[in-house]
């Protein structure tokens, strides 16, 4: 009998976590990251085990046939149950910095603006974590030599946020050794492993093998530009709203209003189109809900097929803006109603879309460069006050294909509803 064991030093290139069951009763009912019985981030085994199997389902090498079973065990559905040949045992924290917190919203469909009721806040786990993941494989097949190619190049997405861009990992580090149980050297190695520090140790993984973006596009700020936090911070003048930031006062525009932006705009061209939407987004059968994904009905759902990333604004210009509501009778400035925002009125950030799965179609690309046309012909903005001028952003440089005629979205749109 022969026995692998697989160390994987998985590396996050982006922050975000696994979130917990349970709500925390902090502030905008902040929803945690899970944790262990010591109060340390987690990072569950069945999540690596679910991503892993999907990873590895896209190889046909890895299939299982008359001789070789699943790699995972049986299917959803299959009458019979079988056990995974390949085990997650664990994994294991190796801190980088404090948890994060970051408040998010939901963009509203129709409108493309944010929605009511829906300001949130998230605990995340910051880029540059890493977690220890260990497998086992017990009599492992021919197939194994192919595992361990794919487990070096694996670049999972871990965690909630992941459309928004969070959770993107790497393989960092990479051990493994076999043990042959049947010979004296091997079952006294395997006598030898006490805890997971005597694990196969993980060499360094170089990291090549980074996906091109499905669209990669520099954006400047035209007008004022701001996503707010939903709390208010003080100075020497009084308290303003403030604008979303990274752990480095960096202001950023988070991925998760950029894509509720596309996602609204989206929908928008498929009506001009004269594409038949649904009216909830919970379908998952028209053209956004397939897209962008959709929460579904009894039980069902599934994740977009994109992930877009936060953006950092570089060389931004902070200023703060007074506004004053208007009285509807008199006309004029509504009394003790005078407030401030944070805004951006000049910068550049980076709009990065990826593939989170490898079926993009061909309409659902065409539909992307549209509502990004929209953006950057100013027919949509990004964040607060959009209707009084704000939030206008221009393309200046494009690392993907650039727009394309209406009429061939419309086409292949008409052909994917036939």
């Amino acid at each position: 009998m022969q026995t692998a064991l697989i160390t994987l030093r998985l590396h996050m290139e982006t922050a975000g976590g696994v979130a917990a069951a349970e709500t925390g009763n902090g502030p905008n009912q902040t929803l945690p990251i899970r944790r262990d019985t010591t109060g340390r981030p987690h990072l569950p085994g069945t999540s690596v085990a679910g991503n892993l199997r999907a990873y590895c389902a896209t190889d046909p090498a890895l299939a299982a046939d008359e001789q070789r079973g699943r790699l995972f065990g049986s299917n959803p559905g299959d009458q019979g149950r079988t056990a995974s040949p390949i085990q997650v045992l664990g994994t294991i924290w190796r801190g980088a910095g404090e948890v994060q917190r970051r408040t998010r919203t939901a963009i509203n469909r129709e409108r493309g603006a944010a929605d009511t009721y829906t300001l949130h806040t998230i605990e995340q786990l910051p880029a540059g974590t890493q977690f220890d993941v260990h497998l086992r494989w017990d009599d492992p097949d021919d197939r194994l030599s192919t595992v361990l190619d794919r487990l070096r190049r694996w670049r999972p997405q871990l965690g909630r946020g992941v459309s928004s861009g969070a959770g993107q990992c790497r393989v960092a580090g990479f051990g493994y050794q076999v043990y042959d149980l049947g010979t004296t050297e091997g079952l006294h190695a395997w006598l030898q492993l006490a805890s997971p520090a005597d694990y196969p140790a993980p060499e360094p993984v170089a990291d090549d093998d980074r996906p091109e973006a499905l669209l990669d596009v520099d954006l400047a700020i035209v007008d004022a530009l701001h996503v707010g936090t939903g709390t208010l911070a003080e100075d020497a003048l009084g308290t303003y709203g403030a604008m979303v930031r990274d752990d480095a006062g960096t202001p950023i525009v988070p991925g998760s209003s950029l894509k509720g932006v596309l996602r609204s705009r989206s929908a928008y061209i498929c009506r001009v189109l004269g594409v038949e939407l649904c009216a909830d987004e919970r379908c998952g059968e028209c053209v956004p809900c397939r897209l962008f994904g959709y929460t579904g009905k009894n039980r069902t759902a599934q994740r977009s097929k994109i992930a877009v990333h936060d953006a950092a604004v570089t060389d931004a210009v902070v200023e703060q803006r007074q506004h004053v509501a208007i009285d509807r009778v008199t006309g004029g400035a509504a009394t003790a109603l005078l407030y401030a925002d944070e805004v951006i009125t000049a910068g550049r950030f980076t709009l990065r879309i990826d593939a989170l799965e490898p079926n993009i179609a061909e309409h659902e690309r065409l539909l992307l460069k549209a509502a990004l046309a929209d953006l950057d012909a100013g027919l949509i903005g990004i964040g607060a006050r959009t209707t009084a001028g704000q939030g206008t952003v221009r393309i200046v440089a494009e690392r993907s294909q650039p727009a394309e005629p209406i009429s061939r979205l419309a086409t292949h749109l008409t052909r994917e509803a036939a």
